[in-house]
């Protein structure tokens, strides 16, 4: 994304996602939420960057870094070096 607004890929029902989300909510920072089924091509990196393929949730992606289950402070860093 050009604007290097984080992506947070999640997976519905995932307690961790709902979460970070809430709290990126929460403290204003912009974002946007993709479901891993609604973005095969960013389903498709997440897998590719995970060591086992996996789609981690949340996977937060932020300019060309990709952060697991990260914590609120961990995203606005990323933000931050942007």
């Amino acid at each position: 994304m050009a604007d290097d607004t984080p992506i947070v890929y999640y997976e519905p029902g995932c307690p961790y996602a709902a979460r970070l989300r809430a709290q990126l909510t929460l403290a204003r920072v912009p974002h946007r939420s993709v479901r891993f089924r609604d973005d095969e091509e960013g389903a498709s990196a997440v897998r590719a960057h995970h060591e086992k393929g996996f789609e981690l949730s949340p996977t937060v992606v932020v300019g060309p870094e990709y952060l697991t289950n990260p914590s609120l402070r961990q995203v606005r860093v990323a933000m931050a070096r942007r």
